[in-house]
């Protein structure tokens, strides 16, 4: 017997697409950059810039 064409071959089964181990740790950095910087602004909140050049007489006043 003879066949036209190419035989028919099943195609190769397909591999669940997973998360590789490169992507697993780029997600852990991730949140720990997140958590870190969540627990830093916490602890350390940023102070608004100025410089103190003088005493004034008003209290709390900044002169910049």
């Amino acid at each position: 017997m003879t066949t036209i064409g190419q035989p028919c071959i099943p195609a190769p089964l397909r591999r669940k697409r997973s998360v590789t181990r490169k992507q697993c740790w780029m997600l852990v950095l991730a949140f720990e950059v997140l958590v870190f910087g969540a627990s830093q602004s916490v602890f350390r909140p940023v102070r608004p810039a100025g410089i103190t050049i003088e005493m004034s007489v008003t209290p709390n006043h900044v002169v910049t």
